[in-house]
């Protein structure tokens, strides 16, 4: 039975481990993260994501567009 134990314990930690740190999130968890956060931080988020993808040419800076 001592084994035995062991056994969930570690079926447990693996668990823990492997949605902690392998498995890679996907868009809806980081949606439902940011919809936790503040308005502020709501809009930090945006402005570095517009700005990340500006630099990267997916999108169109409103600035140069017009």
């Amino acid at each position: 039975m001592d084994r035995f134990d062991c056994q969930f314990l570690m079926a447990t930690f693996v668990h823990v481990y492997y949605t902690s740190f392998i498995r890679a999130p996907n868009p809806q968890k980081i949606l439902q993260s940011i919809w936790l956060l503040t308005t502020e931080e709501q809009i930090q988020i945006y402005n570095t994501l517009r700005e990340k993808l500006t630099l990267r040419g997916l999108i169109l800076d409103r600035a140069t567009n017009t």
